[in-house]
């Protein structure tokens, strides 16, 4: 099945990219208007962003790169607790340093999905497209 052109028929809520990559989140932004399934694209430059953006609103998927300025994004995971808006099953690394240490780290904080860049379109849609699934916003 070719994802790349996959089109879900429903709308699962809005999605946090975080990654100091200007040109990473471009494309992963493109990426996810392209499955038409997220009613709100979101981009945070840093961790410091992406750490208010959570407080604030209810994401159903959170891409989070490793290493970026201000808030690593494994800062950022430290903070999800029982009280949090967000959840750790709604959130993906997307990071091209994922070191055996970082995924020992990131496993042990609870994070189950991981997307080593790079990355095409398609495997980029497979991904969250299991992700969604498999955290019952999707069918």
């Amino acid at each position: 099945m070719n994802t790349a052109t996959l089109k879900p028929k429903s709308t699962v809520g809005d999605v946090l990219i975080v990654d100091d990559d200007k040109d990473i989140c471009e494309i992963i932004k493109k990426y996810c208007e392209n499955m038409g399934c997220f009613r709100n694209i979101i981009i945070a430059n840093d961790g410091a962003i992406a750490s208010n953006k959570m407080r604030n609103q209810k994401f159903s998927l959170i891409l989070i790169d490793l290493k970026m300025p201000k808030k690593s994004g494994l800062d950022l995971m430290r903070e999800f607790d029982d009280k949090s808006l967000n959840k750790k099953t709604s959130v993906m690394v997307v990071s091209g340093t994922l070191d055996k240490t970082m995924l020992e780290k990131s496993i042990a904080l609870g994070i189950k999905n991981f997307l080593p860049k790079p990355f095409d379109e398609a495997g980029f849609q497979e991904r969250v497209l299991k992700l969604l699934t498999s955290s019952g916003l999707m069918k």
